[in-house]
C-alpha cells in the first residue's frame, strides 16, 4: 500500500503548465470589422488598383495579427503578468508537493524500522491518501485558475483592439479589414493594403497615455 501511495504522490505538478502563454494571444482579432486606415501614399496607390466605378470593389485593408501581437506593448505587459501568475502557482504547488513527499518518506521509514504499530500505520496511510487527493485537487484548481486568467486576457485584448478599430474606422471608411496571419486561408496580400504599422503605432500611443494616467 505504501508503494502505491509513493508512486501516486510523485508528480502532481504534471498538469499545471499552460504550454501556450503566447498562444493565448493567437486570437481571431480582426475578422470582418468595418475599419479604415492607410497613409496618404498608400491610399493613392491602392485607389489606382480600383476601377473608376466606386461600386466595382470594396475598400479593403488587412492587419498582420502576428506582428500586432509582437509589437503591441500591452501584450507584453499581459504576457509578463501571466508568467508571474504561473510561476507563483507553480511555487505553491511545488511546496505542497515537497511537503507531501516528505511525509510519505517519513512514514515509510517508520514502517520499515518497525517503530509504528499496524493500527497507526493504517490510520497514517489513510491520512496520506486523503492529502494526496487534496494535492491533486489543488493542482486542478490552479490549472483552472490559469486557464481562466488566459481567457480573460484574451477577451480584454479583443475588446480593446475591437473598440479601437471601430473608432479608427470612422475616418478611414474601409468596407473590410482582414486578419492576415500565417497558416490561415489568406496566403498572399498586397502590401499596399497593409495598415498594421499605423494601427500598432496608434494602439501604443493610446496605451502609453493610459499608462501615464495610472
Amino acid at each position: 500500500m505504501t508503494e502505491n501511495l509513493e508512486n501516486k504522490g510523485k508528480n502532481p505538478m504534471s498538469g499545471l503548465w499552460i504550454a501556450n502563454i503566447v498562444l493565448m494571444f493567437g486570437l481571431i482579432l480582426l475578422y470582418v470589422l468595418h475599419f479604415n486606415s492607410r497613409s496618404e501614399s498608400q491610399s493613392k496607390e491602392a485607389d489606382q488598383l480600383l476601377t473608376s466605378d466606386p461600386h466595382a470593389a470594396p475598400r479593403i485593408a488587412f492587419i498582420d495579427s502576428d506582428t500586432l501581437m509582437l509589437q503591441y506593448e500591452m501584450v507584453s505587459e499581459m504576457v509578463n503578468s501571466f508568467e508571474a501568475s504561473t510561476i507563483a502557482k507553480e511555487a505553491t504547488m511545488r511546496k505542497r508537493q515537497n511537503e507531501f513527499e516528505q511525509k510519505v518518506n517519513d512514514f515509510q521509514k517508520r514502517v520499515q524500522s518497525g517503530s509504528i504499530s499496524m493500527e497507526i500505520a493504517q490510520i497514517t496511510e489513510q491520512q496520506l491518501m486523503t492529502e494526496q487527493q487534496e494535492l491533486m485537487s489543488l493542482r486542478d484548481e490552479l490549472s483552472d485558475q490559469l486557464a481562466k486568467e488566459e481567457f480573460d486576457m484574451n477577451v480584454q485584448l479583443l475588446d480593446i483592439v475591437s473598440l479601437f478599430l471601430e473608432d479608427y474606422n470612422r475616418t478611414r471608411q474601409y468596407d473590410l479589414i482582414f486578419n492576415f496571419k500565417k497558416g490561415t486561408n489568406l496566403f498572399v496580400a498586397n502590401q499596399v493594403y497593409d495598415i498594421t504599422p499605423e494601427v500598432i503605432e496608434l494602439l501604443n500611443q493610446e496605451y502609453r497615455l493610459k499608462s501615464q494616467k495610472k
